[in-house]
């Protein structure tokens, strides 16, 4: 009955949380927040899961229909920010060939805090190749991030360049 109940329990944990890839947590393990746009339905959310799933060095992700947002956990050694952003686009939607996903990496940046700082943020970011579009949240001291659609910029580069400026930052 033991067994029965311990391989019930897993069945759950798999079914009800997020979807894990394959490969092993990694010593280089990134946890990162996307925004994901284009989602228009709770079952969009499990076509991406599903999808980013695939990646061997995507260790894990939840995508949280009510938020937009996917937390996912993967080993930058591997595939950089900008490529995760890339494979969550790169995933057929649902609805058909006309929608489209996107992910808008988010970092924690507790020195955005008025509209100065959000520019100053937004001014450093933008210098970096592979940064498409950057918007500043000094209410919630947070900045997201669009890719271009090809390279392979890390979130560390996108941090370096904050910090560079003096503006804290850290993944979300």
């Amino acid at each position: 009955m033991n067994k029965t109940l311990l391989s019930l329990c897993i069945v759950a944990t798999f079914t009800t949380g997020s979807f894990w890839a394959a490969g092993e947590t990694s010593q280089n393990a990134t946890a990162e927040t996307y925004m994901i746009t284009g989602l228009h339905c709770p079952a969009c959310t499990k076509t991406v899961e599903a999808s980013l799933s695939k990646t061997p060095a995507i260790q894990s992700i939840n995508v949280d229909w009510k938020t937009k947002d996917a937390k996912i956990e993967f080993d930058e050694s591997k595939v950089s920010a900008q490529q995760v952003a890339q494979l969550i686009a790169a995933t057929p939607h649902m609805m058909g060939p006309s929608m489209h996903y996107d992910g808008w990496l988010v970092l924690k940046t507790p020195d955005v805090k008025d509209d100065a700082s959000a520019a100053k943020a937004k001014g450093a970011l933008q210098k970096i190749a592979g940064v498409k579009s950057v918007n500043g949240f000094p209410d919630k001291h947070l900045v997201e991030i669009q890719f271009t659609a090809d390279g392979k910029t890390s979130s560390q580069q996108l941090i370096d360049a904050l910090s560079a400026v003096g503006l804290k930052a850290e993944n979300f």
